[in-house]
């Protein structure tokens, strides 16, 4: 019996995927859960695995193609046997075995690899380094199977410089298009309404300061603010449920569990992995966890569990100075919060003015799903516990 290989829902808001690269051809044995092919969808590339054994029959759709979510993409059976309403030129398609060059050199500017033209076989962490150092995958030698880019490839690779008063043109198409589509609906097709506060963040500061360094000894990372309030929001999402929700159009979809996720910018795109249960876990394991997705989406490891799912969404540009800003809000998410940069300010405390350290917060809701009277309770909770911070180690 053939099995057939589909185009995976990687996420609510995913309607296509784009086939990248076959990764067998007709005719080879496939095992199961071994790599079959990799594509592209709004948010990033990925490996789709095979959920059997068996040979190859056919490939559907060729590489570069992209196509609805459920389309078939090929086919998987037994030696000999026939593919399903396969046509004939379809079931000829399969992708050619280059043999794999020497490896590059990483003090060398690689030369454009001659030979047939189209998509260029990488990892997804070597199309992600590529992005972030500039390099252009058709410059790269792999020295994975089959002529692969690998992420060891770019690295050491030097971005080729342009010429004074040049410019390029970076099409909107792929992630970038999909993304620019998905914001301009998620703020056109909500009615997104803006609150801000001010947290006076200074325990907090202190707080950091004495995990810090028992935390880097442990994992070589660092703390910073983002867990406090990742931990803060899970808290306030447990008494304020009703921004823990999705807006279905019909209905308003609230969450028992609160997966938070979290915005991290790459070079030309935004992801945002999720950390689950984030309520029930402790500062430690917040921080473990968001520098681990970090990371992961950074490198192009994330995988497509990780991605899906959000029920509220956290964006810190903490690390720029940034006051307070309007993030979107990711649909179909009903709320997200925004984080700028804690700065010492004066202000009038306890009879005199003092210098304390204010953390702006931005909070955007959908009006359709919540009013604002449970939007700023929720805001008013969060602000409370970053300015208690004993509370979130209860």
């Amino acid at each position: 019996m053939a099995f057939e290989i589909a185009m995976p829902q990687l996420g609510l808001t995913m309607e296509a995927g784009t086939v990248l690269h076959w990764l067998k051809r007709v005719g080879d044995t496939v095992r199961k859960e071994e790599p079959l092919l990799e594509i592209e969808t709004d948010k990033m590339a990925v490996e789709v695995t095979s959920d059997t054994e068996g040979v190859l029959l056919a490939i559907v759709v060729p590489e570069g193609k992209a196509v609805p979510v459920g389309t078939v993409l090929g086919w998987i059976g037994q030696a000999g046997e026939a593919a399903p309403c396969v046509p004939a030129a379809a079931a000829g398609v399969a992708t050619p075995r280059p043999s794999a060059p020497p490896p590059v050199s990483a003090a060398a500017e690689p030369a454009a690899p001659s030979g047939p033209t189209g998509p260029v076989r990488a990892t997804p962490a070597a199309r992600a380094r590529a992005r972030a150092a500039g390099v252009s995958l058709a410059a790269v030698r792999g020295t994975g199977p089959e002529g692969r880019v690998q992420a060891r490839d770019v690295e050491g690779v030097r971005a080729r410089p342009s010429p004074a008063g040049a410019y390029r043109d970076l099409p909107v198409a792929g992630a970038r298009k999909v993304i620019a589509e998905r914001l301009s609906q998620s703020f056109h097709g909500s009615v997104p309404v803006l609150l801000t506060a001010e947290a006076v963040v200074d325990r907090a500061h202190d707080l950091v300061g004495q995990m810090e360094s028992d935390f880097r000894a442990k994992t070589g990372g660092k703390i910073g603010y983002l867990p406090l309030i990742v931990k803060a929001a899970a808290l306030a999402l447990r008494a304020h449920s009703r921004l823990n929700a999705h807006w279905m159009g019909h209905a308003i979809r609230l969450f028992e569990e609160i997966d938070i996720g979290i915005a991290v910018s790459l070079d030309g795109g935004l992801v945002v992995p999720v950390l689950r249960r984030a309520d029930r876990l402790s500062l430690a394991e917040i921080a473990t966890g968001v520098a681990t997705l970090a990371d992961k989406a950074r490198t192009g490891t994330l995988t497509p569990a990780e991605m899906e799912g959000g029920t509220f969404t956290v964006s810190n540009l903490g690390g720029h100075h940034i006051g307070f800003f309007m993030p979107v809000i990711n649909p179909p998410q009903v709320a997200i919060l925004g984080v700028g940069r804690a700065a010492p300010r004066p202000m009038f405390r306890d009879g005199q003015v003092q210098a304390l350290r204010v953390l702006p917060l931005s909070l955007v809701f959908d009006h359709r799903a919540v009013d604002g009277e449970p939007a700023a309770a929720f805001l008013d909770a969060v602000k409370a516990a970053l300015e208690a911070p004993y509370r979130l180690l209860l």
